[in-house]
């Protein structure tokens, strides 16, 4: 299954400039309705200059667009014509088996220590923008190998019958941010820079968030639809009740008179899934 890829984009312009206008156009290309074969990640990547990264990027400072296409490289060039007007430094668009997209975001092959935390964001309008890159922008200095955003579009939005207990996703964009902390001292570094990042983009915070991207802990009402939510809590009671099966993020049994009868609750047992 042929795909497009493209990263590793940043601006032939001086440093401090370079991601805000690749973050400014990246948020413009988001909002021109996208086709659904189509999705995007944009990255403020700061690679360690440690042996395992290749030379020639080895402890460099990007601005990083992540393209996946599942159509024509024709139909590809054309959204990302916008993005290549800046003049990227290095544009790696090229057609990839489906396997190959697991590289695409360039993650460690070896268990890394670290420190992350994410958030759904309802929109990204330009004073987000601007916030973000103040507080994770190249000028920065921090600690955070890479704060990303992407795009939720398409079917993740899309509530269907049959989709489970998480229908859709309730949000335009997913923020991420992440930093290697192989000690103490560096976890409680690197933790101080991922709250920051949080706590500064939380104005655009969407109603809803993901598990996948939750590495603290949230309240479990935030992960589902209020009807989701309840019918998880009377399957959490019928299968669960002594509350032994143990999460991150716990959803706790329904009460005795709210838990449904055991025929309900078998029926409902797929919805947990």
């Amino acid at each position: 299954m042929p795909c497009c890829g493209l990263n590793n984009l940043e601006p032939n312009r001086p440093r401090r400039d370079a991601g805000g206008e690749v973050l400014q156009a990246w948020q413009e290309l988001t909002r021109s309705d996208l086709p659904d074969e189509f999705t995007t990640v944009f990255r403020y990547l700061r690679l360690p200059a440690l042996p395992d990264v290749p030379e020639p990027v080895r402890g460099r400072w990007f601005a990083v667009v992540d393209a996946i296409h599942l159509g024509t490289p024709a139909e590809g060039d054309a959204v990302l014509a916008p993005l290549r007007r800046l003049r990227p430094v290095a544009d790696t668009v090229q057609t990839v088996s489906m396997p190959a997209l697991s590289h695409l975001h360039m993650d460690p092959e070896h268990p890394v220590p670290g420190v992350s935390n994410g958030l759904m964001l309802a929109g990204l309008p330009p004073e987000a923008v601007t916030e973000l890159i103040r507080v994770a922008g190249p000028q920065t200095g921090s600690l955070l190998q890479a704060v990303e955003l992407r795009h939720v579009g398409g079917e993740m939005r899309r509530a269907r019958p049959g989709n489970g207990a998480l229908a859709a996703v309730d949000a335009e964009y997913g923020l991420h941010a992440v930093g290697m902390a192989p000690t103490s001292e560096a976890a409680k570094a690197v933790g101080y820079g991922v709250e920051a990042v949080m706590s500064a983009m939380a104005p655009w915070a969407a109603g809803q968030t993901y598990l996948n991207f939750a590495e603290t802990g949230r309240d479990p009402r935030g992960f589902w639809a209020p009807q989701a939510y309840e019918r998880l809590r009377r399957i959490k009671a019928a299968v669960d009740p002594a509350d032994m099966i143990r999460a991150n993020h716990p959803i706790p049994p329904a009460r005795p008179a709210q838990a449904a009868t055991p025929t309900q609750d078998r029926a409902a047992l797929p919805l947990a899934g």
